[in-house]
């Protein structure tokens, strides 16, 4: 069977027709079947770019930074159905707790280097139970090199332990800040074993949970939540005195 691979979260837009092509023609080449283009909220840019490309499954996300609980919250709400996915980026523990409690977020994306905080068994188990994942970036893995690579490589391993433990869905991507970020899926796959993701997890990080996101998103307006979907019963004629 053939995978289904997404680099959901790359923060790099093509914005001319030379751009466009290239990254067309690199996403395809590396095999993916779609790709979501990340933007950040309120910077001027316009979130849902009129991109296609044939036969791909191009999608387009929304990466809220704000450090202000309750301006996280209006952020999320405003944005919520201007994208295919919202993305959070988190930092210390007050603001990751905000992340996790707010509707409408898919994906906690943290930085690296958090002195306070970060990603702890609370962020984690709450997590699990909202069905938020956890972004899994080593485009640091690429583009850092000797003391601050290996630092990466322990801090994504720690994270990486406490989303086995408490079974948070876990994104891998490259987070792509240029075209020449972009790597394929069997590079991925070796960049997250060096911080300890097994291949079978890499590989779900690109397949199984970015295509559950986008089918949830992708539900009708009737949805609600996982298991929870408002009906719309038909009355019929004769019966509708009975409900008057």
């Amino acid at each position: 069977m053939v995978e289904a691979y997404y680099d959901l979260c790359i923060r790099y837009a093509p914005d001319d027709d030379a751009s466009r092509d290239k990254f067309t023609s690199l996403v395809k080449y590396f095999g993916f079947i779609g790709a979501g283009i990340t933007e950040v909220a309120d910077k001027g840019n316009t979130p849902c770019r009129n991109l296609n490309i044939p036969n791909f499954d191009l999608v387009h996300g929304i990466e809220i930074r704000e450090d202000n609980p309750s301006k996280l919250h209006s952020q999320a709400s405003r944005y919520a159905r201007k994208a295919n996915f919202l993305i959070v980026q988190g930092g210390e523990d007050k603001l990751n707790r905000s992340a996790i409690e707010t509707a409408d977020v898919d994906i906690l994306s943290l930085p690296l280097g958090i002195k306070e905080g970060g990603f702890d068994h609370v962020i984690a188990k709450s997590a699990a139970d909202r069905g938020i994942a956890l972004e899994f970036d080593v485009g640091s893995l690429i583009r850092y090199r000797g003391g601050k690579r290996v630092h990466a490589i322990s801090e994504l391993g720690q994270r990486l332990m406490l989303a086995r433990k408490y079974e948070v869905h876990m994104i891998l991507t490259s987070a792509a800040r240029s075209i020449y970020d972009m790597r394929g899926p069997r590079e991925l796959v070796a960049l997250a074993n060096l911080f300890g993701m097994t291949k079978e997890e890499a590989i779900k990080s690109m397949t199984a949970t970015p295509v559950t996101i986008l089918k949830r998103k992708r539900k009708s307006s009737n949805y609600i939540m996982d298991g929870v979907e408002l009906i719309e019963e038909e009355i019929c004629t004769e019966k509708q005195e009975e409900f008057c």
